[in-house]
């Protein structure tokens, strides 16, 4: 029974409508402990889609990628009839509606942050707000999906207005070129119902996807009190004032598959919603998210002990280390390597470190003088045992954290250019055997 549960998570459901603390005393999930949550469930795939903004995307990124967790990032915008820069109330008194958005890869990604960034400087009219137009200009690589009961389909169905209803939906499928996909909600609420049943009419008529969500406000159950407070907070008001803003008792929080299913199940959500929410993790290439920001080293491809650069590196480290000590390195030694291996792993600098030593290995087989380190390459223990330096740094007190920080995210410094011109002008490289793309003239 155990193994078929672990199955399911596995495969059959992912989180996609999940807000964090980046909406700001709405969502309460914590993006530094929700990949870990998720994985805890089981699930390999998590969305964020806070209230209006990005701005807690490179930061959810981070987290879900060192958990070892895929991140999709989305964002639920404020979307108008109107145009953005008319600050009216429309026809059903509303000045904004929901509306979730998915960037399928970079380009969907940095058109998330083009539609957040013009919608706080040119829609702003009591909360940051997209229109149609913006929508045509920065769809590409955007999926969509018709958000809660604030989205303008949900409202236009519950004020019994099914057919101005289907045109929207059939207006924003035309918008997003069929990236649409409809969203049902699990709320015990009557509004939901009602609007559920109307979605699932609208969905086997027009052959349109489902996806199930559960509106992720907060992380456990047992967090539900915490959110009424935070909506206390935002609402100005208090616990004990009975007519305050409330979720009531709808259950917003980070639910695991069979909890979704039994619940889809109650309420008569076909599966398809469940398994869908899969589905649409994979059409996500979250590897592509940030790709022109990341850096442009070579791939190191004269693997000899392992499959890929990280494995490699670590054996090539805690090999090289043994031989130089003539031992078992204390603990020290073996603490300090574990840790500096796993930032250079977080920051994805295996390949580059890799290169650098057999940069510099084939410099010294032509008798070229490279020095025994310079900077703060000088207090790393990893580049110590690849013989990129002559320093121990245990020996001497020095600090790693000059040379890689992960807080700090900045590019690692072991050669400046006049090193690398010096090497490359010393050097004949006739018998050079690099097999990667380095900064050579061989």
């Amino acid at each position: 029974m155990q193994k078929m549960r672990e199955k399911s998570l596995d495969d059959n459901f992912v989180h996609l409508h999940m807000h964090t603390e980046y909406s700001l005393l709405d969502g309460i999930n914590q993006v530094s402990k929700i990949p870990t949550h998720i994985s805890s469930l089981g699930q390999k795939a998590v969305a964020i889609t806070d209230h209006g903004n990005v701005s807690g995307s490179y930061r959810f990124y981070k987290e879900c990628k060192a958990a070892g967790v895929k991140p999709i990032i989305g964002m639920e915008a404020y979307y108008t009839v109107e145009d953005r820069k008319v600050r009216e109330k429309d026809d059903l008194g509303e000045s904004y509606y929901h509306l979730v958005l998915i960037a399928m890869n970079n380009v969907g990604l940095k058109n998330l942050y083009k539609l957040s960034t013009y919608a706080y400087t040119e829609g702003m009219y009591r909360k940051p707000r997209i229109d149609d137009d913006l929508i045509g200009q920065y769809s590409e690589g955007i999926i969509a999906t018709t958000a809660c009961l604030g989205s303008r389909i949900s409202q236009l169905i519950l004020k019994d207005k099914v057919k101005e209803a289907e045109y929207v939906l059939d207006h924003h499928r035309n918008l997003f070129d069929k990236r649409l996909l409809i969203e049902l909600q699990l709320h015990d609420d009557p509004e939901q119902k009602k609007v559920n049943q109307v979605l699932l009419n609208l969905a086997k008529e027009k052959q349109m996807s489902m996806i199930l969500t559960n509106d992720c406000h907060y992380t456990s159950e047992s967090d539900k009190n915490f959110h009424e407070i935070a909506l206390c907070m935002q609402t100005k008001t208090t616990l004990s004032n009975e007519k305050r803003f409330s979720f009531g008792d709808i259950d917003v929080h980070v639910a695991h598959h069979d909890w979704m299913w039994n619940k889809a199940q109650a309420i008569g959500i076909p599966y398809d919603a469940v398994s869908n929410t899969r589905q649409l993790a994979n059409m996500v290439d979250s590897d592509d998210y940030f790709s022109d920001k990341k850096n442009r080293y070579p791939k190191y491809n004269s693997l000899k002990y392992a499959k890929n650069s990280w494995d490699e590196l670590e054996y090539l480290c805690k090999q090289k280390l043994f031989q130089k000590m003539g031992e078992m390195p204390s603990q020290v030694y073996r603490d300090r390597i574990d840790k500096e291996l796993s930032t250079i792993k977080k920051m994805g600098f295996s390949d580059y470190l890799l290169i650098v030593a057999d940069f510099l290995d084939g410099a010294r087989e032509q008798n070229v003088y490279v020095g025994p380190g310079r900077g703060s390459a000088a207090g790393s223990l990893v580049a110590y045992a690849l013989d990129i330096t002559k320093v121990d740094p245990i020996k001497y007190g020095l600090i790693f954290e000059r040379f890689l920080n992960y807080g700090r995210a900045a590019r690692p410094i072991i050669f400046n250019k006049e090193q690398v011109k010096y090497i490359k002008e010393s050097s004949s490289h006739k018998n050079c055997t690099h097999k990667h793309k380095c900064d050579c003239s061989h």
